[in-house]
């Protein structure tokens, strides 16, 4: 499994994905940009792998860290 943090900049919007990597592999060739154009209908967007999320909330210096696997 690999999670993806895609921006759409349209919307101002985050998207969080988690992939499966033999789908990653088998289906797109590991080509992770054939991936998200394929699954989603984004004109102008970017992303990366991420492997951790902070939260900073305004006000507070201390981030809250988000565990994704917690909200399954």
């Amino acid at each position: 499994m690999r999670r993806i943090a895609i921006i759409d900049h349209n919307e101002h919007e985050l998207l969080v994905e988690d992939v499966n990597e033999q789908e990653l592999q088998e289906k797109y060739g590991g080509d992770e940009q054939a991936y998200i154009d394929d699954n989603y209908d984004l004109e102008n967007y970017s992303w990366d792998w991420i492997t951790d999320t902070q939260y900073f909330p305004e006000g507070d210096p201390d981030p809250l860290e988000i565990e994704f696997k917690d909200l399954i």
